[in-house]
């Protein structure tokens, strides 16, 4: 049996962040290897993300840095013999992979099997037809679908059911999602693209159930067939906006028992026929007028939706499903905070509070976006938020879009549209549609009239209209204490508060804590809702009078997490507060972190002591900072938080990084690397820069180094402070020259620390705490590879420039120099 043989596992990673694509398929990765490095198994984790935490962890796994093509990967399997591939872990790029591995007959060949999901399985889902023939095996109503491989076919398909119609190229060689055509014209337009980016010269083409609400599930079974549900969630919006440009509650909010059970009924029935073994997220559209319902997804890997289920839940998913895939059944799981039964894994869990993920764009640094929401994703990252109503989760999650990017959840300023621009972003959704439907309500929209124009429920109308009560209760009623602890138990932040009593936040804070005594108090995240006597590290804030957080003793520190996911940053910051966290650890600190991005690599279980999954403002910081007195706080560098964290007597241990970018775009053809202690310098090595600014590791040459080796001693008088700093060199008619020096870039820190074999955030971590770190040099790696950046041009429709700004990267790859 493969269980038994499988000595040498690939697991394939999911490639550079981008749209629809957080840390969350890595964050899976490292809990699977944590697990597997337990057992004698080799293991071998491939990917061309160049912001991958997997080289420095301290477990035996061989890092692969390769393009996550067919052809490199059947290197890798025959060059490592290895007997199984782990597709799991690497969301849809590792699923259509494995799926042309099975083509392409070297699967049989070397006799390589799959974990997790079969190769039939795979094929299956990979093919909505058969799919659609499995669900029918099944008795499950599947949409009215076609596989076409002409626009005839095409357009005879639509003709027959009706428009509208979604379309999706078979095997694509991009990342694509359902494109709506709403008549014939658009089905030809939008087909011409969707042929080129098939491999298979297929698109398929399904029956539109635009309006109908969009339900998720997601599941767990093992492999003697024990299954149990996680976690239902519920899409605000309709179908007709991508589930991850839309808010999601769970749990479910507007479902009755009858619906809920027929859906956890199939999504159970679903992992069974599929074979399952692990985690399985099946979506639905619900017919709101009946509750019929169709399955319109079926992801049997970890995706943002699983991730936020572990978050919501507290239940550790990714360990449970680790040790189903090493051999174990649900009920010999044991899970780490339960203090009795100790089968308690295989109990569905319960929620005693309400979760909400909502989406964060970065439309203000691309003007020319289209930001209009369909069912193309256009959302460059989420925050979470907790709360024990729908208003205070859904109030947390709104301010918990910091200052830097407030500006970019609403489009418009709502308050100046016109009542005919109003309505058409009703009917239109587009980008912060939750501020545009709070200001209809505001002007006196009816919760029937916002419920036919959008397709919402009424339910979470009767939510919003509820905060704009309290919006004006607040209004007319400034400095009263019952409005202050009405409004901020529904949610409401200091900060809007002070807004509509016209006053600074330091007066609403001081009024709060002093004449009205009205804390913060702290509510533990565990799957068992207090059913049963369980240990959980992690909490979220409510306005009730039973706190459950201990303060931590001992040395602890604060690490401000990196919240959403934006462009600029992204993965290589979480990268970066990864290896900080370590380090603190390393130090004798207990770390306390404070995050909320749902799809966060430092939010997996056992990382950081303590987690606050709270939104990353003044407010939060000092109410976290009062429960648990740290002894130092940590940040990534200069940013809006940590500013005005100072400004009020706070004081941050700000790392010497810089969270923008290098020197953007500037002619250059070496890069330095180098550490500045006490005055000492120490040259790391040298990197190439050629024409695409992109990163070569190379050798570097004697003649190479006496040009270098003065320049670098000459470093010193553009650096004021300890880090690790970036040396910008030209050269110009065989003479090199300092163009500048700067700290070293979050955006680069990653792929550096690779080239170079070296733990930079972690150095830079114990300078800025202990003043000193211990230097040692490595060999440069060796290797055909180069860094580039990811731009999420594409998705946003816009032509990508000659030139673009590093700091709107969302990514990055390695790339082959062959």
């Amino acid at each position: 049996m493969a269980r038994s043989r499988a000595k040498n596992i690939l697991i394939i990673g999911a490639g550079p962040t981008q749209i629809g694509r957080d840390t969350e398929s890595e964050a899976a990765a490292v809990q699977i290897i944590k697990n597997f490095a337990e057992t004698d198994r080799n293991l071998f984790y491939v990917t061309s993300d160049a912001n991958s935490v997997i080289p420095r962890l301290d477990v035996d796994v061989k890092f692969i840095e390769a393009e996550l093509t067919v052809n490199s990967l059947i290197q890798i399997l025959r060059e490592n013999e290895i007997d199984v591939i782990l597709p799991v872990a690497g969301n849809t790029v590792a699923l259509q992979l494995s799926e042309q591995l099975n083509e392409s007959g070297i699967l049989k060949e070397l006799n390589v099997r799959t974990m997790g999901v079969t190769t039939t399985t795979i094929h299956n889902i990979n093919n909505p037809e058969l799919m659609n023939r499995v669900l029918k095996h099944i008795k499950e109503p599947t949409i009215p679908t076609t596989v076409v491989e002409n626009v005839t076919d095409a357009l005879r398909f639509a003709k027959r059911v009706g428009f509208p119609v979604l379309i999706k190229p078979i095997a694509s060689l991009t990342k694509t999602n359902r494109i709506k055509c709403d008549n014939e014209h658009q089905l030809m337009e939008m087909l011409e693209s969707a042929f080129k980016v098939s491999i298979t010269n297929q698109v398929a083409v399904e029956k539109s159930v635009v309006g109908y609400k969009e339900i998720e599930m997601i599941v767990i079974r093992d492999a003697e067939g024990s299954k149990l549900l996680i976690n239902g969630g519920e899409n605000f919006n309709p179908i007709g906006v991508h589930s991850g440009d839309s808010i999601i509650f769970s749990p479910t909010q507007t479902l009755t028992d009858v619906e809920f059970q027929s859906l956890r009924t199939a999504a159970l029935k679903i992992a069974e026929i599929l074979k399952i073994k692990g985690v399985c997220h099946v979506q639905f559209a619900l017919d709101p007028t009946d509750g019929k319902y169709f399955i319109t997804r079926i992801n049997p890997f970890f995706d943002r939706s699983s991730a936020f289920a572990a978050r919501a839940t507290g239940y550790p998913i990714a360990n449970v499903v680790a040790k189903i895939l090493m051999g174990q059944n649900l009920r010999e799981i044991k899970l780490s905070g339960v203090q009795r039964h100790d089968s308690l894994a295989l109990i569905e869990p319960v929620m005693d509070h309400i979760a909400v993920r909502f989406p964060t764009w970065s439309f203000a640094s691309f003007k020319n976006a289209n930001q209009q929401l369909n069912t193309r994703m256009k959302s460059t990252g989420s925050v979470m938020a907790f709360g024990r109503s729908a208003e205070e989760a859904l109030q947390k999650a709104i301010r918990s879009v910091d200052s830097t990017t407030a500006a970019e959840q609403a489009a418009l300023d709502e308050s100046q549209l016109s009542e005919a621009q109003l309505i058409n972003v009703l009917i239109h959704p587009r980008a912060g549609e939750v501020y545009y439907l709070l200001e209809a309500i505001r002007r006196g929209y009816t919760v029937d009239e916002l419920a036919k124009m959008t397709h919402i429920d009424a339910f979470y109308f009767y939510k919003l209209r509820h905060l704009v009560k309290l919006e004006r209760r607040l209004r007319d009623n400034r400095f009263d204490m019952a409005a202050l602890q009405e409004a901020k138990y529904f949610g409401f932040g200091d900060t809007q508060i002070a807004h509509l009593w016209q006053v600074r936040s330091d007066e609403v804070r001081d009024f709060r804590i002093k004449k009205t005594h009205v804390f913060a108090t702290y509510k533990g995240v565990e799957p068992t809702a207090g059913e049963f006597p369980y240990l959980t590290n992690t909490y979220y804030s409510t306005f009730e009078d039973e706190d459950e957080a201990v303060r931590t003793t001992g040395k602890k520190i604060l690490v401000l997490g990196t919240a959403n996911s934006q462009v600029g940053t992204n993965s290589a910051a979480e990268y970066t507060t990864f290896q900080t966290i370590q380090r603190c650890q390393k130090l004798g600190y207990k770390v306390i972190l404070i995050n909320n991005n749902p799809n966060a690599l430092t939010l997996i279980p056992d990382l950081a002591d303590k987690i606050y999954l709270e939104p990353l403002t003044v407010e939060n910081c000092l109410n976290i900072i009062h429960q648990e007195k740290p002894d130092k706080i940590i940040a990534q560098g200069k940013w809006e938080i940590v500013t005005q964290l100072v400004l009020r007597n706070v004081q941050v241990e700000q790392l010497p990084v810089s969270r923008t970018t290098r020197s953007e775009n500037i002619e250059a053809d070496y890069m330095g690397v180098i550490s500045s202690i006490n005055g000492s310098i120490n040259l790391f090595g040298v990197v190439g820069i050629d024409e695409d600014n992109m990163f070569i590791p190379i050798e570097v040459s004697e003649a190479l180094k006496v040009k270098v080796d003065p320049l670098i001693k000459n470093a010193n008088q553009h650096i004021t402070n300890n880090g690790i700093y970036s040396v910008i060199i030209k050269e110009n008619m065989h003479q090199l020259q300092i163009v500048s020096v700067v700290p070293l870039a979050v955006q680069d820190l990653p792929f550096l620390s690779f080239a170079f074999d070296q733990d930079f955030a972690g150095i830079i971590t114990e300078i800025t705490l202990n003043g000193s770190s211990k230097i040692e040099n490595h060999p440069i790696i060796q290797g055909d590879y180069r860094y580039s950046h990811v731009y999420p041009y594409t998705q946003f429709g816009l032509k990508k420039p000659q030139n673009p700004p590093f700091s709107l990267a969302i990514g990055a790859e390695f790339q082959s120099i062959k």
